[in-house]
């Protein structure tokens, strides 16, 4: 279990203030994240020129945003920023004191963040001939969208995972555009209609706490097992695509999450 949370700013002229509010909220997301994982916490920022700013530490989230680089890197938001891509890690394969192993996690051209354990990950880096750098069976899923990248490709290739899935990734070669992956891990996404913004967190709860239901607010209808293509020209005009793969289901309740069936999507 791992905390995915983010911004993905769409294209408007700020004032400071504005920005300012939106990176606080980002800030408060990835806090109330680390409860699901407290190993290591991390955060990218992409910009709309392709450069991007990355820092990630062992520890909680509540250690990371007390960090002089958090600041700074914090401080870089600005209307060239196209998104920020926050993860809080609960371990389930290599070591926190391995950067490496830490999320956001750079593939290539790729920076992304990912939720679930791939359980078949060492055959699919062999079967796909993917570099590796890390011991962590995330950064296949980055290795590969790095390799195929056509979101047909990509999606082709998905149906061999095994395990548990959801992501949100981009490229720097093409900022504008971040794809989130609802697999069969939690993942909530809501549009902020003043900000022009998709504030997204694994559960919902943090995002109820931190910005709350208004009529600024939509909740985006993010079906699971699919891939959404927004692009930060208009992210309510986003693309969902089958997303197919074999893992095990979940259903949430206030009790939390149980396994109620085994479903294989081929």
């Amino acid at each position: 279990m791992c905390g995915l949370t983010g911004v993905l700013i769409g294209n408007k002229r700020r004032r400071k203030t504005e920005l300012e509010e939106i990176g606080r909220v980002f800030t408060e997301l990835l806090l109330l994240n680390q409860a699901r994982g407290k190993d290591a916490a991390g955060l990218a920022m992409i910009r709309r020129d392709g450069t991007y700013s990355l820092c990630k530490r062992p520890g909680p989230a509540a250690k990371l945003v007390l960090e002089e680089k958090y600041s700074e890197i914090m401080g870089r938001l600005d209307n060239g920023t196209t998104c920020i891509l926050g993860h809080t890690r609960w371990k389930t394969r290599g070591t926190e004191a391995n950067s490496l192993n830490n999320q956001p996690i750079r593939a290539g051209a790729v920076i992304g963040t990912h939720n679930g354990t791939i359980l078949n990950a060492d055959r699919l880096f062999k079967r796909y001939r993917l570099r590796r750098t890390a011991e962590t069976d995330s950064e296949f899923i980055f290795r590969l969208a790095d390799k195929k990248e056509s979101i047909e490709d990509f999606t082709a290739c998905v149906s061999d995972v095994r395990g548990g899935m959801s992501a949100v990734f981009t490229r720097t070669s093409a900022p504008d555009t971040v794809l989130a992956i609802k697999g069969n891990k939690p993942l909530t996404l809501w549009y902020h209609k003043d900000f022009r913004s998709v504030f997204y967190s694994s559960e919902e709860w943090p995002l109820e706490k931190v910005i709350g239901m208004s009529r600024n607010i939509v909740r985006l209808d993010v079906s699971l097992f699919t891939l959404s293509a927004f692009n930060v020209s208009d992210l309510m005009d986003f693309r969902q695509h089958d997303f197919y793969f074999k893992g095990k289901m979940r259903s949430y309740s206030s009790w939390g999450y149980q396994d109620y069936l085994s479903t294989e999507h081929f």
